[in-house]
């Protein structure tokens, strides 16, 4: 993906879900901690990472099913989202990573963990899964932004291109310090050291997004080869029928992958929930 369609799918992800936030903050918080949202229980964990703007309402089609009658789930916000602590230093993925290592040891979740991540979450899942790798028993990357998929910079000027300010001007701060700091997450993942066993599926979307050109949708999706050929275990999905959005758009799909990962068998309660959020969509 080239950075402008990289900021046309980070700016997408960022405004399409921002009043989601609003919806959800009812929900209970809890001062200088992270807001989050456990369901199910079960010997796996789950953690559900959203993307750039997005609160954990983004999984709420999913959670209970990839949850039912086997694994504990934890959906969460970000530190500077509705209902969690105010943000503080960098916001790359080492940060990110450390902020949510301590939350889950705070609440007693102990790993191992199954990630699931999507867009600029996946780039945060990366480095989880790379960094500590005894943590995790497996990894979902929902179409996963790539780790060279940083903010792109005008060549004479140190501000950022005109897709760059456009996505900055139309999202709240807490994600445009997260879309700042995209190129730095990228860079503490393709230095880290490789996953190695780590089971891993990559789930791609097969549609386009709007306005998006052949060659740039040419280029997303070999990036999207280059993040399964890193890692070692990995089996790659092109989920048809898919844009971005995959856990709305085939939500069975992001289902399937969390749960196989998980060692969760297929119930009858797990389609019945599939079934039901297709016939709603």
């Amino acid at each position: 993906m080239t950075g402008r369609s990289l900021g046309r799918a980070l700016l997408m992800s960022a405004c399409a879900v921002w009043s989601l936030s609003a919806a959800g903050s009812a929900l209970a918080t809890e001062t200088d901690h992270l807001r989050v949202r456990i369901e199910g229980r079960g010997p796996p964990t789950v953690i559900l990472e959203g993307g750039l703007g997005d609160t954990l309402d983004v999984w709420r089609d999913v959670q209970p099913a990839i949850a039912a009658q086997c694994a504990r789930t934890l959906a969460y916000n970000r530190a500077g989202y509705a209902g969690s602590r105010p943000a503080s230093g960098h916001r790359d993925a080492a940060t990110i990573v450390s902020e949510l290592r301590a939350e889950l040891r705070r609440r007693g979740v102990q790993p191992p963990y199954v990630l699931v991540g999507h867009s600029l979450g996946g780039l945060y899942m990366q480095y989880f899964a790379r960094t500590h790798a005894d943590e995790v028993s497996g990894l979902v990357l929902v179409d996963s932004t790539h780790w060279n998929q940083g903010l792109p910079q005008d060549q004479e000027s140190t501000a950022p291109s005109t897709m760059g300010r456009a996505v900055m001007l139309f999202v709240p701060l807490i994600a445009r310090r997260e879309f700042a700091d995209s190129t730095r997450a990228g860079e503490q993942v393709h230095s880290s050291p490789p996953a190695g066993s780590v089971p891993t599926i990559v789930l791609s979307r097969t549609q386009a997004l709007r306005g998006e050109a052949p060659a740039a949708r040419t280029e997303s999706a070999r990036l999207q080869n280059e993040i399964v050929a890193d890692f070692p275990a990995a089996r790659h999905v092109n989920v048809s029928g898919s844009g971005h959005y995959i856990q709305r758009d085939r939500p069975d799909a992001v289902i399937g992958a969390a749960r196989e990962l998980a060692g969760c068998s297929a119930t009858n309660e797990t389609n019945q929930t599939i079934q039901t959020i297709q016939t709603n969509q």
